[in-house]
């Protein structure tokens, strides 16, 4: 670490002054990459994977995580190593060599975070999202805090001792028992007050799990079910989404469905244009239940009723058959472009 310590203040006074040739400034990046890839390496799997998905090594990854420490600016300056020198306490040349090795470790494992999160979210956007929503509701939180320790962001209980001396929850075993406990009904913050229990009530490991492995077992909650989608669980996932993504994803639906009604039965003569209209507006109460999570527990019948008044007899005979086409293709098509765009 000496040695690493020294090289750190000698490149930095390089840098200030423009004197750094491209030999040591070589010297530098791999410096750098030196400390960041065996920080990299506590992610474990999730960073395997990343490297994985993206035809990366570990090395690869590392030096990738590092680049925007070293871009430089319109004036040809290395900014962002200027600015974290002007960020230390004292001037450089007085500070002392093991603090500047400190102070540059969290400055540029900062800049890894960055990466890691970018290159997750081109490569994960659901998880992405679920990231988002859940770093939000941490937020919030009065049970649980999102902390960094060497492992990166854990999320941890602030009402318990947090068992730091023990080895970490398994993976797989935290997410046994936290599928036990949810279904996809749950929103985040019930998602989250199951997970503060599962971790509370056992002391054989570690009460504080890494974020990113938080978001991929959350993220199982929600994504394996999409085969199955229902009236109940659409507007639970689509808690992740912002308003405009979701109007984006409920226009095309709509859109698709429209044709699906023209088409099939409409042009056929299944159905006049005021019954093919009032199908259209059923569906799109529906949407709007899914959409903003209201209750969209009412029967199709009571849909189709607020704009085609019917017996139930009628619907029986008439309609219940292509209603429930109709809604097979909408969840359907609402799965495709959930996996396919969020």
């Amino acid at each position: 670490m000496n040695k690493v310590s020294k090289t750190l203040k000698s490149y930095l006074l390089k840098i200030l002054d423009s004197s750094i040739t491209e030999v040591e400034l070589t010297d530098f990046v791999h410096v750098c990459r030196s400390i960041v890839q065996p920080y990299l390496l506590y992610f474990r799997s999730s960073v395997f994977n990343l490297c994985t998905q993206q035809g990366l090594t570990i090395t690869d990854l590392a030096y990738d995580c590092i680049a925007e420490a070293f871009a430089k600016d319109d004036k040809n300056k290395y900014h962002k190593l200027e600015n974290f020198v002007k960020s230390l306490n004292n001037d450089l040349e007085t500070t002392p060599e093991i603090e500047i090795f400190l102070a540059f470790k969290s400055f540029i494992t900062k800049i890894a975070d960055a990466e890691l999160a970018r290159l997750y979210a081109q490569s994960d956007p659901y998880g992405a999202k679920i990231h988002r929503n859940m770093r939000d509701c941490l937020k919030r939180s009065k049970i649980l805090l999102l902390k960094r320790d060497s492992r990166g962001y854990v999320v941890r209980p602030v009402d318990c001792d947090c068992l730091d001396c023990l080895q970490p929850f398994p993976p797989d075993e935290l997410e046994n028992r936290f599928f036990a406990r949810v279904n996809r009904k749950h929103s985040m913050p019930d998602l989250l007050d199951v997970f503060h229990q599962v971790i509370k009530e056992q002391n054989t490991y570690k009460r504080s799990v890494p974020l990113i492995e938080l978001v991929q077992i959350i993220k199982k909650v929600y994504y394996d079910g999409y085969g199955d989608l229902t009236d109940e669980t659409l507007p639970t996932i689509m808690e992740n989404l912002s308003e405009f993504e979701i109007e984006q994803i409920r226009g095309k639906v709509e859109n698709g469905l429209k044709e699906k009604i023209l088409f099939t039965y409409l042009a056929h003569g299944k159905v006049n244009c005021k019954q093919a209209e009032a199908m259209f507006n059923a569906f799109q109460d529906l949407f709007d239940d899914w959409c903003s999570g209201g209750d969209a527990n009412a029967s199709l019948l009571n849909y189709l009723r607020r704009h085609y008044p019917m017996t139930e007899d009628e619907y029986e005979k008439e309609f219940r058959a292509k209603m429930e086409y109709v809604l097979k293709i909408a969840r359907e098509d609402f799965a495709a472009r959930l996996m396919r765009e969020i």
